[in-house]
């Protein structure tokens, strides 16, 4: 298991290369506290184990009487060690530089809430195995993951599983936070322990549905009279094309569904093409993109979303004309803050010697306000259900991506969106939107 050494105070340095191999040794008990105010929980998915779990409906009652709300169970770390996880899976293009920005709000903040010495892993696994590594440590109390749009279905329910704060930079995925009709059963369904612990996914990247707005809003300023929409069959592919739809239309936009197909986006008539994908399909939005701008319609719109958002697919489309826009969370450099610039862009550059990605500073902030809600927590820091209480009852938190609140959902109230455009086989972002709450 690669982990990185304990950042205490002899250890302060900045460290490239973090991933090293750690020992497996005994594991701490986990500890009975009381209980903290109960989260959100909604239905309850299907049950896994867990390890300590307090005030649970009796079996005998829950026959009788059922148990309809979250129970009051918390896991609390014990000792005054405390680690905060972050995955870092292999192939996703910004990573290193979200784990580099994570790293350096640590290094800014300090390694310690109040009494507590504060340790930070990084994990370079497949998302699912990074997961279920950082449950099994007791003194886990926080997971930064995942990063490509979509992939935290698969880690939530593990962590929710141990009560422990899931925190995504940049996984936008609707049906993660929000009910979908494209996404049958969603969120609830990804959650292994929602009726027992409520929800503890969040994220300070907004979603893709605040996307599909920014998306219709710029259809509309280029020109959009009617929008062809694909999809890869994906819960994220699924969930953003509705959204995407559904706000086009709103916007007087007239919108034809359909396959994936070069030949019925042809037939439809339609003036622009809207594919929603998960990373997995770039491949496809290559051949769907080359063969509707060369073999149907050179003038025809192409837009895409974040997921999509990859030099692969811009250079497959150099020798094309095509006139594709892509979406991504993030500001331009002319955006920023000069908070941000102060404390983050700056400090960055000189610490790693080039500018952040634009998805890095999600990392910074991710790490950032979990550093702020450990603190606020004191002496019960080492109590995760305390921990995701905060979370969720962040207002009004001044950041370097603005001030933003978290509700009860886990969604931020801030929807930062940067548009690129194709030019000669790149995409260059040009311009900046605030999506519409």
């Amino acid at each position: 298991m690669p982990v990185d050494h304990p950042v205490v105070a002899e250890d302060q340095r900045l460290r490239r290369d973090a991933d090293r191999p750690g020992d497996r040794g005994a594991r701490d008990l986990y500890q009975k506290r009381p209980p903290v105010p109960a989260r959100s929980a909604g239905v309850a998915a299907p049950h896994m184990r867990t390890w300590t779990r307090l005030g649970a409906c009796a079996a005998a009652i829950a026959a009788l009487a059922g148990c309809a709300t979250q129970t009051s169970s918390t896991v609390t770390v014990s000792g005054t060690s405390l680690t905060i996880y972050a995955s870092n899976p292999p192939g996703v293009p910004g990573s290193q530089d979200v784990l580099d920005a994570e790293r350096l709000a640590l290094k800014q903040a300090g390694s310690s809430a109040g009494s507590f010495t504060l340790r930070f892993v990084s994990l370079s696994q497949k998302p699912s195995d990074n997961a279920r590594t950082a449950i099994q440590d007791s003194k886990a109390v926080a997971y930064l993951g995942e990063l490509s749009p979509g992939d935290s279905s698969g880690t939530l329910g593990i962590t929710n599983d141990q009560d422990l704060l899931q925190v995504t930079p940049t996984d936008t995925a609707i049906a993660l936070t929000q009910s979908s009709p494209a996404v049958q059963g969603a969120p609830n369904n990804y959650y292994e322990q929602l009726k027992t612990y409520g929800r503890t996914f969040a994220r300070v990247v907004p979603s893709g549905v605040a996307e599909a707005r920014a998306q219709a809003s710029q259809m509309r300023t280029l020109g959009v009279r009617k929008l062809y929409v694909a999809d890869d069959g994906s819960d994220y592919g699924k969930a953003i094309a509705n959204a995407v739809s559904q706000d086009a239309s709103t916007d007087g936009i007239t919108v034809t569904h359909g396959s994936a197909s070069a030949s019925a986006v042809s037939a439809s008539g339609a003036d622009a093409l809207f594919y929603g994908a998960a990373a997995g399909a770039r491949a496809t939005a290559q051949t769907l993109f080359g063969a509707v701008n060369e073999g149907q319609n050179p003038r025809l719109k192409l837009f895409a979303p974040s997921a999509l958002d990859s030099s692969s697919l811009a250079s497959s489309l150099a020798s094309t004309k095509a006139q594709l826009y892509v979406s991504e969370p993030g500001f331009l450099s002319s955006s920023l803050s000069k908070a941000a610039k102060q404390q983050f862009t700056s400090p960055f550059e000189a610490a790693y010697g080039h500018a952040p990605s634009p998805e890095a500073i999600f990392g910074y902030e991710a790490m950032s306000a979990v550093l702020a809600v450990l603190r606020e927590a004191g002496s019960q820091a080492n109590n995760r259900s305390r921990v995701v209480h905060d979370f969720f009852a962040i207002k009004n938190r001044p950041s370097v991506v603005g001030t933003y609140s978290i509700n009860s959902q886990g969604d931020t109230s801030i929807s930062p969106f940067v548009f690129s455009r194709l030019v000669r086989g790149t995409l260059v972002p040009y311009k900046f939107v605030q999506a519409s709450p």
